[in-house]
């Protein structure tokens, strides 16, 4: 079940860089909790379907793109962490972004339920109890 998972997360993030909106809401648990980077500092999450539709129509206002460079995956049970390379570029400024982040998303059956940044890699190991 694990390299399922990480399978599953892998298709994630490949949807998201390649801007296939619906193929990402599909692999989303209809019940689905994302919190972007954003909602450490606003404690908003998205819930359910109709809230990643609202964070995709908030992303597009204010990114002109965001992708990720994977720099590895750690499988933790219904868990995978990922190590990545958050990349984008401020609709309104033009200024890019490149930084390191860390991802915790849990994955039940074949969908994922919950997918959580932080903004510091480190934070999303200890999230699951592991260490850099």
């Amino acid at each position: 079940m694990s390299q399922e998972n990480v399978e599953i997360v892998q298709q994630v993030i490949d949807t998201w860089n390649r801007g296939d909106r619906r193929a990402w809401l599909e692999l989303a648990d209809e019940h689905v909790e994302f919190f972007p980077m954003r909602a450490a500092l606003e404690g908003n999450a998205y819930r359910g379907h109709d809230g990643l539709r609202q964070f995709l129509v908030d992303v597009d206002e204010d990114w002109e793109y965001i992708h990720l460079d994977l720099g590895g995956m750690r499988d933790i049970g219904d868990q995978v962490v990922v190590l990545a390379r958050w990349n984008a570029r401020g609709r309104g400024s033009g200024v890019e972004l490149h930084t390191d982040v860390g991802i915790v998303l849990t994955v039940r059956g074949s969908k994922f339920v919950e997918f959580r940044f932080f903004s510091d890699p480190g934070e999303a190991l200890e999230a699951v109890g592991l260490s850099e």
